[in-house]
């Protein structure tokens, strides 16, 4: 049968919906963010692995804004390797960059 009115989803499947997507969208986002955190690694002085967190998680927060700004322009899937610029384009400075 095909439904022929509105598509009502209670609370629980609409959080369900928000964390495949917020799932999906940190692992689409791996092969840059793991860069950048690796560079926190080796910038770290005192705690590398939470300077490595640190850099992870604000990959993370570049690399899924960037990718949901270049989707919102109609890029479909190239918005996910599009997303990836910026973070390694910091990843790379910051690896230039002395300490």
């Amino acid at each position: 049968m095909i439904p022929l009115g509105a598509i009502h989803f209670s609370p629980e499947e609409v959080a369900l919906i928000l964390a495949i997507l917020a799932f999906g969208s940190i692992a689409l986002a791996l092969p840059a963010t793991l860069t950048l955190a690796w560079v926190g690694y080796r910038r770290g002085t005192t705690r590398p692995a939470a300077n490595a967190l640190g850099y992870w998680l604000g990959g993370t927060a570049l690399s899924v804004a960037t990718t949901a700004l270049a989707a919102g322009q109609g890029l479909g899937w190239w918005s996910v390797p599009i997303g990836w610029v910026p973070t390694l384009l910091l990843a790379a400075a910051l690896n230039r960059s002395p300490r």
